[in-house]
């Protein structure tokens, strides 16, 4: 089996299990499981947000939806952490300047202008805003998971002058 298939080949349950019963299994084994299954868990967070839109007086599926999106919450926030670092380097000293301003919006929140500030940058700088920025700003997540997800982001980008 070539390296091209062995990464697509998808890993289930049973075949780690089996690989353990034969002590033949490697860390890249559970990395590979656990990384399909945080994309399988967007995906459906994804097509729950789109249930919860067409049928918007359902609780139930409001209410689940909630759960999901908080289920997920910290691996968004460690996501958004290491976006954040990833542009420090060019994108920090402008964050810093708005800094201020970004905390209050959040605090407040007032996430359309948040969301704004923080385009802005990207823009100005010829940057393409990463999709887990995006995440941070879908209506399911309360204020309180909103305003982690923008501080944890904020925390890691903003450089010292």
């Amino acid at each position: 089996m070539s390296e091209i298939e062995k990464k697509e080949e998808k890993i289930t349950l049973e075949i780690l299990k089996e690989k353990l019963k034969n002590n033949n299994f490697s860390t890249n084994d559970f990395m590979s499981y656990w990384k399909q299954k945080q994309k399988e868990n967007r995906e459906f967070l994804s097509l729950l947000n789109w249930a919860c839109d067409l049928k918007k007086d359902d609780r139930e599926l409001q209410e689940l939806l909630t759960k999901v999106g908080l289920a997920q919450a910290s691996y968004i926030m460690q996501k958004l952490r290491d976006v954040g670092f990833k542009y420090k380097n060019d994108l920090g000293e402008s964050f810093g300047k708005s800094a201020y301003r970004l905390l209050e919006q959040t605090r407040s929140g007032k996430r359309s202008e948040v969301m704004y500030s923080i385009m802005r940058v990207f823009v100005t700088h010829q940057k393409t805003v990463p999709e887990i920025l995006n995440e941070a700003f879908k209506p399911y997540y309360d204020e309180v998971t909103f305003q982690c997800f923008i501080y944890a982001f904020l925390g890691s980008i903003v450089k010292e002058k």
